[in-house]
């Protein structure tokens, strides 16, 4: 039986996203064990078992593969850090998002060192880096504007201490990312980095 032109397309479309999930597989396991600058698209395609030509379907080459998956990764920030319950306290909305920005490093590992390893050598890819940096830290860099406007802050430099809060959680956050962390240690870290900032920054009983 001959099969109608949207069930074909459906197929087509299905194989080529299939192979796609290959080739992004192998890339990030080449980026893993020869870094990100080393790696070849031999290297990509052999890891994802697809031909070499194929790789070209899917993407110019390594650059592209690697500007395409930061893109989508820059478009999961929210996810992260968006506090599901608005109605949490400044205290407990820091710390969600201090959990958030923790795991937002060492889930996406892969991807956030080979754009690391990228930024050195590919300056395309310093916008990326900042675009993803600037989403992370809008939530802390909103609550504490809004508590500082409401009176619940000390007397600081407000400029100062939001990039002294997104130096410290972009150090940690690489460190985590870099040991592969496991759940516990993010939360402990996080709610210890909530602790410090909370009580540095906003005037407590």
């Amino acid at each position: 039986m001959e099969m109608n032109k949207s069930e074909n397309v459906t197929r087509t479309d299905r194989r080529k996203a299939r192979i796609r999930e290959q080739l992004v597989a192998g890339a990030m396991k080449a980026f893993t064990e020869v870094g990100y600058m080393k790696t070849t698209v031999d290297d990509i395609t052999s890891r994802a078992d697809v031909g070499h030509g194929t790789f070209y379907h899917h993407f110019k080459n390594k650059q592209d593969l690697l500007g395409k998956l930061v893109d989508e990764l820059a478009d999961k920030v929210n996810d992260y850090v968006q506090p599901k319950n608005m109605q949490l306290s400044i205290y407990e909305r820091m710390r969600y998002e201090a959990r958030g920005i923790l795991e937002y490093y060492v889930n996406n590992r892969s991807i956030l060192l080979a754009l690391k390893e990228a930024v050195m050598v590919d300056k395309q890819f310093e916008g990326k880096w900042l675009k993803i940096s600037e989403s992370l830290f809008k939530r802390i860099e909103h609550d504490i504007k809004g508590s500082v406007d409401k009176g619940y802050c000390h007397n600081i430099n407000v400029d100062v201490t939001i990039r002294s809060l997104t130096c410290m959680f972009e150090g940690y956050g690489h460190y985590l990312m870099t040991e592969a962390s496991g759940s516990e240690e993010i939360k402990a870290v996080a709610d210890s980095l909530t602790d410090l900032c909370y009580r540095a920054i906003f005037k407590t009983q």
